[in-house]
Formats: C-alpha cells, structure tokens, sequence
C-alpha cells in the first residue's frame, strides 16, 4: 500500500538515500561550499571532506522534517474565499460548514542552511532552495468560530526540487497517492483577515 508523505524528508525520501557522486559534486560547486570546503581541510586533521558532505547530507534530512499538513493549512489560511467565514452572523461560532476545495495546486518555498562548526567555532553556511508543488483533489475543509478545524482528505501528487548555488541536488515527483482521511487541527487554525492569495483552481 503507497502511503502519503507527512514530512518533505519523507517527500523527498531522504531518509533512504545517500549522497552520489553527482549529487555531492553539485554540493560543493557553489561558492560557500568551496569557502567551508577550503577552511574545513584546513583546520582539520584525519576527517576526509567526503564525511562531512555525508553528514551535510543528513542534517538536510532533519531541517525538512516539516509537516506537509501545516504547508497546506498555512495555504487555505490565505485564501480569499474562506474569509466570508468570519462573519459571525452570517456563520456563527457554534454552528461547523463543510467547505469543498476544487481540485488546485499548492506551492512551497524553503530556503534551509547548514551550519559547519569546527572545534566549536562556526567556518561558513551552505544554504539551499526547496521547492515543491502538490496537486490535490477531494479536499473539504470543516470550519468553526472562524477557524478550520479539520481536514478531510483524498489524493496528491507532487514535485519538488532540492537545489544548492542554484544547482539541483535533488528532484522529486509523485503519482497520485492517498492522503489520512482526516487531520484533526485540536483548536483550529484561525483564519487570517489579511488574504494575500487568490484560491485557484487547477486549470
């Protein structure tokens, strides 16, 4: 059975993998690197560069254990069409509405970095650029007191990149996958007043 992804480590499935060749050649390309790379064989002794781009790698993996969940609610939080839902008298706060979400897609962008220490005294950054896309259907959002309160889901599909100096380290695409049925938000996550995002369906 083909689970969804809760996490971009598991999007990404970074969890399984271990830096290429290619793959770690695109990683110290950029400029940064080549700086943490210089100071890092210099001030070190008996620890080949290859550990380090290994364990880089891996602390990847930890800075994107980000709830792909709190993306897509960060999302609807924004769009203009939920807003009608903090009218109070229109829908009061002890009444819950079943709001269905034509088929649309989701982008994300995260811009994570490592930090290299070297006898505890930070040498330099190597930052990089995470973008995703997820297409969904069959979404319906329940809402109270001006909040979503709940998720009550279907499909996704997705892609991604993973990049560093703008080259990419990493790409990721899905098939259609099931997403939990339901993802309870406790207290619910208000709903902002200040819409900066259009909803749009999928075209």
């Amino acid at each position: 059975m083909i689970t969804a992804p809760l996490t971009l480590n598991q999007f990404f499935s970074l969890q399984d993998k271990e830096l290429s060749p290619e793959q770690a050649s695109a990683l110290e390309s950029g400029e940064q690197a080549a700086a943490v790379k210089e100071s890092v064989l210099k001030q070190t002794k008996g620890i080949g560069w290859g550990v380090i781009k290994d364990e880089i790698f891996k602390k990847l993996g930890d800075l994107l254990e980000i709830s792909i969940p709190d993306i897509l609610v960060a999302a609807w939080n924004k769009y203009e069409i939920l807003l009608k839902y903090l009218d109070r008298e229109k829908y009061p706060p002890n009444e819950s509405f079943l709001v269905p979400l034509a088929e649309h897609c989701i982008t994300s962008e995260h811009h994570p970095y490592v930090e290299i220490l070297v006898n505890e005294q930070p040498v330099g950054k190597i930052g990089f650029d995470i973008n995703v896309a997820l297409t969904l259907e069959g979404i319906i959002l329940k809402i109270q007191d001006g909040k979503i309160k709940e998720i009550f889901t279907s499909t996704c599909k997705g892609k991604g990149t993973i990049s560093c100096a703008h080259k990419v380290i990493l790409e990721k695409k899905t098939e259609s996958v099931p997403l939990p049925g339901k993802i309870d938000l406790g207290q619910g996550i208000p709903i902002t007043p200040l819409a900066v995002h259009q909803f749009a369906p999928k075209t």
